[in-house]
């Protein structure tokens, strides 16, 4: 605190006084005043050191963990202490809610002269796919002499299950036997159903069922379907037109498809409907099935570099949205093809961060609305995954 070396003092004949020079030292520890004793053994005086740090203030640092680990909040004090200061933090949830994480205050020490802490918080892991989460940490209370308390963090849970996804898509062939070009009551028409896993994960006994009565399905589940797999064989109908079906004019009807993810999610998806309209000529309306693969990879290899929506060439008026976690809009696109307004993992919404910037690995979220063949509104959506 002071240079404690002897000091001569040298009074000069006929004077009655003289002075002592004491260096004393700057620090950075808030500290209340110091004393100290100076004497020559018959007489002594006391020297006072008047601090001038600031009282320390109260810093927390955010922090992220994939969810099942433990959150590590960096907790610091902006100059050092002579005594000891505690300090408690308290969370709000943001997006998080109960379960998530464990919401007990938690208190971190400063040792005299300490200036960094960690408060630690454990996240629990679930198999819901979300969004990541978050929560607010700031100071409730403290013990000791401190400055402002004002400061927060963000705590984020990352979250590290699956997305599962799949699609089916039917399509339906008219067989004229006796080539009359007419349809004929014990005439039939044909199905054919395409499964696609659509996910970021496997799925197992993935089964097609369709509820036309009367519908002859053959086949079996199929036991595993990959990424991005798709199977055109495991299922096949044939369904034996009836006199309703011919005074109606038509047969419409639609599959179902469902799977199952590793941890045992159902995951189902309904195909296009296809309708065959019996008339002079039958005719099998095209199948025109949306399905939407939430994966992509731009790195320029030629696999998954776009966000791909098959069977969209059917439906021109479109739009696309794409969303990052805290909901802001990173892409926007008027009729979205796979091609030349495709969406490549670029900033380009109108309210955006940057423009024209390569956005971070990570979930986002999309819309897709357009306009069906009866030109009605359709909108589908989930997240979708950047990764590079």
């Amino acid at each position: 605190d002071y240079t404690t070396t002897d000091v001569t003092v040298t009074v000069p004949a006929g004077a009655t006084t003289g002075t002592v020079s004491v260096p004393t030292t700057q620090d950075t520890i808030d500290e209340a005043d110091e004393t100290f004793t100076i004497n020559n053994g018959a007489v002594s005086a006391t020297g006072t050191i008047l601090d001038n740090d600031n009282a320390p203030i109260v810093i927390i640092a955010d922090a992220s963990i994939t969810e099942g680990g433990d959150l590590i909040f960096a907790v610091t004090l902006s100059n050092p202490s002579a005594t000891d200061i505690t300090v408690t933090l308290g969370f709000t949830d943001i997006t998080t809610a109960d379960g998530d994480y464990i919401k007990v205050p938690v208190t971190v020490t400063f040792l005299a002269g300490a200036t960094t802490a960690t408060a630690t918080v454990p996240t629990t892991q679930d198999a819901i796919d979300e969004n990541d989460e978050t929560f607010t940490v700031a100071i409730t209370s403290t013990t000791g002499i401190v400055g402002s308390t004002t400061d927060t963090a963000t705590g984020t849970i990352e979250d590290n299950d699956d997305s599962p996804g799949i699609s089916i898509s039917k399509t339906g062939i008219f067989k004229d036997e006796n080539g009359d070009g007419y349809a004929q009551v014990g005439e039939t028409i044909s199905y054919g159903f395409v499964v696609t896993n659509t996910g970021n994960t496997v799925l197992t006994n993935v089964t097609v069922t369709d509820a036309l009565p009367g519908l002859n399905m053959t086949g079996g589940a199929i036991p595993l379907l990959g990424l991005s797999e798709t199977n055109t064989t495991a299922y096949s109908a044939v369904y034996t037109i009836t006199q309703l079906d011919i005074d109606f004019g038509k047969v419409t009807n639609q599959a179902v498809v469902s799977g199952l993810t590793p941890q045992l999610v159902v995951v189902e998806s309904n195909s296009n409907s296809v309708t065959t309209t019996l008339e002079d000529e039958p005719i099998v309306a095209p199948a025109c099935s949306i399905t939407v693969f939430n994966a992509v990879s731009p790195n320029g290899d030629g696999n998954n570099d776009v966000f791909r929506i098959d069977g969209l060439e059917c439906y021109p008026e479109n739009t696309v949205e794409i969303y990052n976690r805290w909901g802001v809009l990173v892409f926007e696109r008027n009729g979205y093809n796979n091609d030349e307004n495709a969406f490549r993992g670029v900033s380009e919404g109108r309210v955006t961060i940057k423009q024209s910037e390569e956005l971070p690995v990570g979930t986002y979220y999309y819309i897709f609305k357009y306009k069906d063949q009866d030109n009605k509104q359709q909108e589908k959506a989930g997240y979708l995954y950047i990764n590079r």
